[in-house]
């Protein structure tokens, strides 16, 4: 993080990521945690805290700062700080992810003291508003749609009108559902309630990897469903324009929808691809998929994507009914196959989003894209297509900094 501190006690510059902020209008930092009393609390200390946070926060907060012994880097304070040229930087502090399964039931179960302790960091750090990411490991259960709608709510009134307040759902219609229609329970409009008070950030991507469930390859993200997809047991079938359906079909308005893409690829192993597939929808074998620079198996960022696409792999593309859905590429040599967006794919998605008057687009992760005076910049090519869109559509009297795309 620019102006957070290295083990040696140098200061972070990172004048790459400060060119991103100009791209952008919100950023969240990932991830606070929920503990069992519902405080939001620093997970990992070290990185987060710095000695001037625990004698300026830490001291009234101390349930937000367990291990505050090893503060070091002080990200979060330096995250507060940051803003682009052009002063139109939002900060949010995004709660829970994918590994927070215990922060989703402490937080519904502990509302009251969820919020407020989340609203007390959030004025103590002068940010803008928060991210919900609850993640659960399988469906929402019954009555917890409801809880969560209620929480939105909540912090809503706490935080005023002007806050920015998102939460993050996936893009399988089976969650989505499962937050409006539980399981043996009546319907309800939870989903709609959550969207009066925040932006329902759609996770546009996870749809199929080599982690889950399944025996072919399959993309990642894409922004068609392929009437071509194979139907085979454990094979999802997903895309970001079905779940933009089923969103607006369950009364959450598109205005309120941010469309998410990544910044990362998935890699399967041993793919033994037949004459004229390229690879998609074939075979693999799991204990063949690669470990890059992420850190999980299958899992590499878009920086690295560009390497491969230098070293052998050809690229290919998915269009349904002749418009651009997904990108992929495959290596014969290696038998390796990758799923991934390129500046391209997200241009397209940035079409989308504004042919269907969606909200905005949301990226996963910015620190995983390549600069972004590059062409092959992903949170580039999407800023050039929405700002190019305002500039054409927005009166310049009328414009609103903190609301530009």
């Amino acid at each position: 993080m620019p102006g957070s501190v290295t083990p040696s006690g140098v200061t972070q510059t990172n004048p790459e990521m400060r060119h991103k902020l100009d791209a952008i209008n919100v950023l969240a930092y990932a991830f606070l945690q929920v503990d069992a009393a519902g405080n939001v609390y620093f997970d990992h200390p070290a990185v987060d805290l710095s000695a001037s946070d625990v004698r300026q926060f830490c001291i009234a907060h101390p349930t937000a700062c367990p291990h505050a012994d090893s503060a070091s880097a002080g990200s979060f304070s330096a995250f507060a700080r940051l803003d682009n040229r052009s002063h139109t930087l939002q900060k949010i502090a995004s709660i829970s992810g994918g590994d927070g399964q215990s922060s989703i039931h402490n937080a519904l179960n502990q509302p009251q003291a969820f919020v407020r302790s989340a609203v007390s960091l959030i004025q103590a750090y002068h940010l803008d508003g928060i991210d919900l990411d609850f993640e659960p490991e399988a469906l929402f259960g019954p009555g917890q749609g409801e809880r969560y709608a209620q929480l939105v709510t909540a912090l809503r009134q706490a935080l005023g009108e002007r806050a920015f307040i998102s939460v993050e759902v996936p893009g399988d219609w089976e969650t989505l559902r499962s937050l409006d229609c539980p399981a043996d329970m009546r319907c309800r409009d939870n989903l709609a309630l959550i969207a009066t008070s925040a932006y329902v950030s759609l996770m546009g991507y996870e749809y199929h990897g080599p982690y889950y469930p399944g025996t072919i390859t399959g993309n990642d993200s894409n922004l068609y469903s392929d009437p071509d997809e194979p139907l085979l047991p454990r094979f999802y079938h997903g895309s970001d324009n079905q779940a933009v359906g089923y969103l607006t079909f369950r009364s959450v308005p598109a205005g309120k929808i941010l469309l998410g893409f990544p910044a990362y690829f998935v890699s399967y192993g041993a793919v033994a691809a037949l004459p004229g597939s390229n690879g998609l929808y074939q075979g693999f074998d799991r204990s063949h998929t690669p470990v890059y620079d992420v850190g999980a198996k299958g899992v590499g960022s878009y920086r690295v994507a560009q390497r491969l696409l230098k070293s052998g792999f050809a690229p290919h593309r998915l269009r349904i009914g002749g418009k651009l859905s997904a990108v992929y590429a495959y290596s014969t040599s290696l038998k390796q196959w990758i799923s991934y967006d390129d500046s391209d794919s997200v241009a397209a998605k940035s079409e989308y989003v504004i042919a269907r008057h969606l909200a905005g687009l949301m990226m996963w992760e910015i620190g995983e894209d390549v600069p972004v005076g590059s062409r092959q910049s992903l949170l580039g090519s999407a800023h050039r297509v929405l700002i190019s869109l305002a500039a054409r559509t927005v009166p310049r009297t009328h414009r609103r900094p903190d609301r530009e795309p």
